[in-house]
């Protein structure tokens, strides 16, 4: 390990310290000798010395020379500076001298150059101020509106600034506050454009169809609703307050938009870039925010935040009309017209398309609702106070816009009078007695119709269907006839009572869809919820019950309802192997009805499956009185065994039978027994006693029995006691029949 090297100023003492060492030895010594040995031994030291140091010199020469070549180059240069030094500061006092002989001089040359100074910046901004119409106009056309907007709001604080007395700028001062007074209108315009219109640009695809009316359809966001979320969920986290509310509180039902730091107002805005290379719109959200900024500059925030409130019904009704025309061309382009009968599928589409639309508008005003809030916590922009809207107010008026469409589409008001002008409907009532439809009712006296109509002709026809156009258009509630264009108002589909089975489940999931979002509490429901429960249970199942009451009295009406019988189309379209009644087929296809409203408004099954059990049990109870009026109706029963009245008998039995085999699907063994019985009172007493013996038993002894009370009754003057040993006979033969049976059972 290489020694420490020691301190110079401790080199220099052990120095000293030889020194005075070897001078008190000197002056010490007694003899010269001492001496000499002492100037030997130093006179070594000195000599190892010396060999030492030439040694490290011939080592280290080259070394040394650079060093002192570097020594003397730097010592040469100390000594040009400082010669330098003493000429510049022999300068500084000579120019100080001749400065304070000439002091008022220079003072006026220094102002004068402030002066000229200031003037060319008086001309570089009214050069300015005259290239900003221009400058303006080419920013206003590449749709730069931030630069726009600094440009004009700085050459109008210029123009009433410092450049306020220059006469010359009259007219350009005027025109300038015209732009800038009109500035902000052409902004809104754009925000207006971009919340409604570019936001929903992506959602132009038709949905898919296959398994549209069940409501099955590609739900993925589109690339404008997956930017949007994007863009708020990187910093997002309160959003403003509404009605009511002033910049800086928050609602307490709003989702968190804004970081903790932005929404306390802790931290200033971050700045907006406005991109001057590439499209500016490219970027719907940063162009938003480049339109809320230059607002803001504008001193415009509080009339935009009322623009946006007072228009936005109007932007979304407009959406409507939008999305409507596109589904009619979309279905032109699959070879459909609206024109066609059964056209709900249009409907479903024209809803999920409004449904994917109005969640990218929703997304748009959650970002512009951001920038907004950003502006009202941030003191450096100096706006006064506004309110600013919230999340509920953009869904409410989605909501007011998809009720005004539903009331025409299901025909609110046509609907509500039909029912209104309805007799009550029995099904209505907990009471209600469905068989009072199918009872037997009096016979009607046949109603004249005309030998041939003209309803069917191609005019009647034209004009029919221009009279029912106008009225539909008359009662449509909340759509006007023509467009602010002058473009009449499209349908994709008729308005109709049974258009909600189709979009009912859709509008359940963007309801559930509308409550989570704004945090409803548990029980409480969004108005476009209390609007379908209210339209559902007022109008929708009061115009059910009445297409049931119409169906069922068309099906019982007349004497001959229980005797019309199904033709052979029908049997063969439904796959009958035997006819059935009219009614019957009536009542299947309105429990058909009822069973698909089941499964379309499936919140409502329970009320539907009570409508399909009373309806069956009052036709199963309805044919159960017309077997009675069948079987047992007459008030006198006539006792006798002519063969007229038996056959007459047998004849309505197997016509009974039969209209009870089509009704229930099934034989009646017991009506077989009945005509069978019957049949046998054709014989006599010894037929039938002999008929017994061959054949074997086929009803019991009382029955028997009965049988031959029956036949000696009706022929007079029969011998009681001929009449008792035929019933001994019989007697016998059942015993025997009855042993035998009981024989054979035993030996099995």
């Amino acid at each position: 390990m290489a020694a420490v090297a020691k301190p110079r100023a401790a080199k220099q003492q052990s120095e000293t310290g030889l020194l005075m060492s070897v001078i008190r030895t000197l002056s010490a010594s007694e003899d010269f000798e001492q001496r000499e040995v002492e100037k030997q031994r130093l006179e070594k030291a000195f000599k190892e010395c010396d060999s030492k140091l030439d040694k490290l010199v011939e080592d280290n020469y080259d070394d040394l020379t650079a060093t002192v070549n570097h020594f003397s180059t730097i010592s040469t240069s100390i000594h040009t500076c400082r010669e330098r030094m003493q000429n510049v500061r022999q300068n500084l006092k000579s120019c100080k001298s001749l400065l304070r002989c000439k002091r008022d001089e220079l003072r006026k040359l220094w102002i004068e150059g402030i002066e000229h100074k200031q003037i060319l910046s008086l001309l570089q901004q009214i050069e300015n101020v005259k290239q900003t119409p221009e400058k303006l106009d080419e920013y206003m056309a590449k749709k730069h509106y931030l630069h726009a907007t600094e440009l004009l709001v700085s050459a109008v604080a210029s123009l009433e600034g410092t450049l306020s007395g220059v006469e010359a700028l009259r007219d350009v001062r005027a025109e300038l506050q015209n732009k800038k007074e009109q500035m902000h209108e052409v902004l809104i315009e754009e925000l207006h454009r971009h919340l409604y219109i570019r936001s929903t640009a992506q959602v132009n695809k038709p949905l898919r169809r296959q398994g549209s009316i069940k409501g099955t359809r590609d739900v993925s966001p589109s690339p404008a609703r997956k930017l949007l979320q994007q863009v708020l969920a990187e910093g997002i986290a309160s959003t403003p307050g509404s009605k009511g509310h002033k910049r800086g509180h928050s609602r307490s039902r709003s989702l968190d938009y804004m970081s903790p730091g932005v929404a306390g107002g802790d931290e200033d805005p971050a700045q907006v870039q406005e991109d001057m290379e590439g499209d500016p719109e490219a970027d719907s959200v940063q162009f938003m925010s480049v339109l809320v900024e230059s607002l803001s500059i504008l001193q415009k925030i509080p009339e935009t935040v009322e623009a946006i409130k007072s228009r936005m019904e109007k932007e979304m009704t407009l959406i409507v009309h939008r999305t409507t025309a596109q589904v009619l061309d979309n279905a032109e382009q699959r070879g459909e017209t609206a024109t066609q009968q059964n056209q709900p599928r249009l409907l479903l589409e024209l809803f999920e398309l409004l449904f994917e639309k109005f969640r990218c508008v929703a997304q748009a005003h959650d970002a512009v609702l951001m920038f907004l809030q950003r502006i009202s916590n941030s003191a450096s922009h100096g706006q006064a106070e506004f309110e600013l809207y919230g999340r509920e107010d953009v869904w409410s008026r989605m909501q007011a816009v998809l009720q005004l469409v539903l009331n025409d589409y299901l025909d609110v008001k046509n609907t509500a009078s039909a029912s209104q002008n309805q007799v009550p409907s029995a099904y209505t009532d907990a009471t209600l007695d469905i068989s009072t439809y199918f009872s037997k009712k009096r016979h009607q006296k046949v109603k004249k119709y005309p030998l041939f109509k003209f309803e069917m002709s191609s005019h009647a026809i034209s004009m029919n269907n221009y009279l029912r156009e106008q009225k539909r258009k008359k009662g449509g509630l909340g759509e006007p006839d023509l467009l602010e264009n002058g473009t009449e108002v499209q349908y994709v589909c008729e308005p109709g009572a049974k258009n909600i089975t189709v979009i009912f489940n859709t509008l359940q999931r963007f309801v559930k869809e509308i409550e989570v979002t704004l945090q409803y509490s548990s029980g409480a429901h969004c108005q476009l919820h209390d609007f379908l429960t209210d339209y559902i249970k007022t109008i929708f199942l009061g115009q059910v019950h009445m297409d049931v009451n119409k169906n069922i009295q068309q099906a019982s009406r007349g004497a001959e309802a229980l005797k019309l019988l199904t033709d052979a189309p029908t049997m063969k379209t439904m796959g009958l192997q035997r006819p059935l009644l009219q009614s019957t087929i009536t009542v299947e296809r309105c429990l058909s009805e009822l069973r698909e409203l089941m499964y379309a408004l499936p919140a409502y099954s329970d009320h539907f499956l009570s409508m399909i059990c009373k309806m069956l049990q009052d036709y199963r109870d309805m044919c159960q009185a017309a077997y009675r009026d069948k079987t047992i109706g007459l008030d006198i029963l006539v006792v006798t065994s002519s063969p007229k009245h038996l056959r007459d008998l047998c004849r309505n039995i197997f016509a009974l039978q039969q209209n009870l085999t089509n009704i229930t699907m099934s034989r009646e063994v017991d009506l077989d027994h009945a005509r069978q019985y019957y049949e046998t009172l054709y014989m006599t007493v010894e037929e039938i006693l002999n008929s017994l013996v061959e054949q074997g038993v086929h009803f019991t002894e009382l029955e028997y029995v009965n049988a031959l009370n029956l036949l000696q009754r009706s022929t007079p003057g029969t011998d009681a006691k001929a009449h008792a040993a035929r019933l001994w006979r019989l007697k016998e033969i059942m015993a025997q029949k009855v042993g035998n049976q009981n024989a054979e059972m035993t030996e099995i």
